[in-house]
């Protein structure tokens, strides 16, 4: 159980998210807006702060910018109306590690959170043992089974905090990125799952009868030959990932056009949003069946 703060200022979407989060669980604390909020993590700090962006007093972008300031390793994940998405991007650009659409809350909000949850705790272990590992490089060949990413991710964050000097926060944000372009390939490049396929939603409530009709489609020819790769190389320059499938799907889509309200909307672009948010460069290669995210030094250090 985490103790999670959430500003927003509608009853109704408080309620909601609330609810949600309790299903999980979690002990939430309201409140109605920006400046309560902080008043709030300086009173009693949260495991995790959940804001909306329209606030009145001080917004959600207002809000992270000054929790990265003065409390860097406080996780923030935003919840996103339609029409505020370019409020979101700012706030993925200020510090916020992820984000949730409000329309998507039930299917989305509680993997977001336990994912950004798992991480950090993760993450705290291995603060201030950065530089012990010398430019590390490995690979990892994952099946093509949902429930390879996160060990997989969290052994990655480990690598990076022995070897870099990215912050706690910074990880995560490099951890979701990371998460999204595994998943992508997985799902949408090798298993040529569609967003309105049936049962596509329990894959974010890990539903269990839903992990069985993956594991069957997994194991089905011709999903059963394809394989996701995974290269990691840290240098003094920069960090890559390399990231590819043997699929016939695409890494990213071109419609609905990115920064769309259909496009916050839909998981393969909200995936994208992420890894460009949180990487400093990204180049698709071989049709979009593979990608390598490049985080650079001048952002480590």
């Amino acid at each position: 159980m985490a103790t999670i703060l959430l500003a927003e200022d509608s009853s109704t979407h408080t309620a909601l998210i609330r609810s949600i989060l309790e299903q999980d669980g979690h002990r939430v604390e309201c409140v109605v807006d920006g400046q309560l909020a902080w008043e709030a993590i300086q009173a009693s700090r949260p495991d995790l702060l959940i804001t909306d962006l329209r606030m009145p007093e001080l917004n959600g972008c207002e809000l992270i910018a000054k929790v990265v300031e003065e409390d860097p390793d406080l996780p923030c994940i935003v919840v996103t109306a339609r029409g505020s998405e370019g409020l979101a991007v700012d706030a993925l650009a200020v510090g916020a590690v992820n984000f949730v659409p409000k329309n998507s809350l039930q299917k989305l909000l509680n993997h977001v959170v336990r994912q950004t949850l798992v991480m950090a705790e993760v993450n705290a272990i291995f603060q201030g043992f950065s530089g012990h590992l010398q430019s590390p490089e490995f690979s990892v060949e994952l099946p093509n089974d949902v429930a390879a990413i996160e060990p997989t991710v969290l052994y990655v964050m480990q690598t990076l905090a022995a070897a870099t000097g990215l912050s706690t926060i910074e990880r995560i944000r490099v951890g979701a990125a990371l998460s999204s372009g595994l998943f992508n390939a997985m799902c949408y490049g090798n298993l040529e799952i569609k967003n309105e396929d049936i049962g596509f939603v329990r894959i974010f409530a890990e539903d269990e009868c839903n992990s069985d009709e993956l594991r069957q489609r997994a194991a089905q020819k011709p999903y059963s030959d394809r394989k996701v790769l995974l290269r990691v190389s840290v240098s003094t320059v920069d960090t890559r990932f390399f990231i590819s499938h043997d699929g016939p799907g695409r890494l990213t889509r071109l419609t609905p056009a990115p920064g769309t309200s259909e496009s916050f909307e839909i998981e393969q672009c909200r995936g994208f949003v992420l890894m460009t948010s949180f990487m400093d460069d990204i180049i698709f290669q071989s049709g979009n069946s593979s990608v390598v995210l490049v985080k650079s030094e001048s952002e480590i250090a």
